[in-house]
């Protein structure tokens, strides 16, 4: 992704060139929120509202003049990044918060995504499973907050013949990829991962379950998945609100098809933007 030539700080547009985050900034730092947006949307602006409330929430903190009526400022602030740095069809917008003598800011930069909207990868990726460390479950495992650094970790043991690493909790199961959900479908029903087992929960994921329902297509994650089911899965598949569905072609010596993924694929595009 191709980076902005300009960040929003607290309305005020400044060159990322010449930005320095201060000492105080990033000791300050409380968190940092992606959104995508396609040509003049923000398919899940309303969901990404919710997360960020919830987590100004759990610092204490309030926003009035940006997530009141709807978030109405907080996207209008967005719109004026995209026009700022030109970025016309698709982009990522990351919205910052930190605290500065008991002051909340907050900063917008934006970042020109590869295709203007979501599009299935052709070429499918491989995945590995990090054995290194285990992701507990906890109040905060299904949120980004309570699995960023698990993620950090796992990411730093990714092996060069693989491109994404999923994660185990401590009781082997398999719960997800950095940022994303996984789904895995055998016989024509689809096993996921659940919060109860210390799964994130990516704000993808009732919209996933929505598809599945419509399509017919048997779902269910109350028994975990395990590298077992792994390898006896006919597809596999990520899903974020950031990249949209992505088909994993392999796992060690598996080759997974994708007929089911582009189907479900098409569905996720239709109900994003009929």
């Amino acid at each position: 992704m191709k980076e902005g030539s300009y960040i929003l700080i607290n309305g005020l547009f400044v060159s990322a060139a010449e930005y320095k985050i201060t000492l105080p900034e990033a000791e300050g730092l409380l968190f940092t929120e992606k959104i995508r947006s396609v040509r003049t949307s923000f398919p899940f602006f309303r969901e990404s509202m919710e997360i960020i409330r919830f987590k100004l929430l759990l610092f204490n903190q309030s926003c009035p003049g940006l997530t009141d009526n709807d978030a109405a400022e907080l996207k209008r602030q967005m719109e004026r990044t995209l026009t700022k740095n030109k970025h016309f069809l698709g982009a990522v917008l990351s919205v910052r918060f930190w605290l500065s003598e008991q002051k909340l800011h907050y900063s917008i930069q934006s970042s020109k995504t590869e295709h203007s909207g979501y599009e299935l990868n052709s070429k499918g990726l491989y995945i590995s499973i990090s054995r290194e460390i285990r992701k507990a479950v906890s109040s905060l495992s299904n949120s980004t907050i309570g699995s960023e650094m698990y993620w950090n970790i796992a990411r730093i043991h990714l092996k060069d013949n693989s491109n994404e690493l999923l994660l185990l909790n401590n009781e082997d199961q398999i719960i997800e990829a950095p940022y994303s959900n996984i789904y895995l479908i055998k016989n024509g029903m689809i096993k996921g991962a659940s919060i109860r087992q210390g799964a994130f929960a990516d704000i993808s994921k009732s919209l996933m379950l929505t598809i599945f329902e419509q399509m017919q297509i048997p779902y269910n994650e109350t028994e975990g998945i395990t590298e077992q089911d792994l390898k006896e899965a006919d597809e596999v598949f990520l899903v974020n609100a950031l990249e949209g569905i992505r088909w994993i072609i392999g796992f060690e010596g598996k080759r997974y098809f994708n007929q089911s993924i582009r189907k479900i694929n098409n569905m996720f595009i239709n109900r994003l933007f009929s």
